[in-house]
């Protein structure tokens, strides 16, 4: 199965895997998928560890590629569909992010993995 990774699924997944849950893990272990992390959430780290709220034990440009090599998490860019799709979008809440990794998953027909509530409001599939 193809997936794509939130932001903190992904920290998490690397970092500290006790916060995902049960599913999320069995999705995550299983060898068999395929993970996909968009630079909009590699955005999202380098904002937040700019900012200060995210501390990470290097740098992002290292850390997020030595992360997909061990991971085996594949980099999904961002294109003129996933823009057009997140102006279809219904305006469910204010994160920039979020709906652009909704668009993107509804443009590449990937269910999220993700904890985040808000999410969960569009029509994307979601594991938790």
């Amino acid at each position: 199965m193809r997936l794509l990774l939130d932001t903190f699924t992904f920290v998490w997944m690397t970092s500290d895997p006790f916060k995902l849950g049960r599913t999320a893990k069995e999705v995550l272990d299983d060898p068999s998928n395929r993970f996909f992390l968009s630079d909009a959430s590699v955005l999202e780290i380098c904002l937040k560890y700019n900012d200060g709220t995210l501390e990470m034990p290097e740098a992002p440009r290292s850390w997020i590629k030595k992360q997909c090599d061990i991971w085996q998490v594949h980099s999904l860019g961002i294109t003129r569909e996933h823009s057009f799709r997140l102006s279809e979008l219904p305006y469910h809440h204010d994160d920039a992010i979020d709906r652009i990794l909704v668009a993107t998953a509804l443009a590449e027909e990937l269910p999220i993995v993700t904890e985040d509530e808000n999410i969960k409001k569009y029509p994307v599939s979601v594991i938790w």
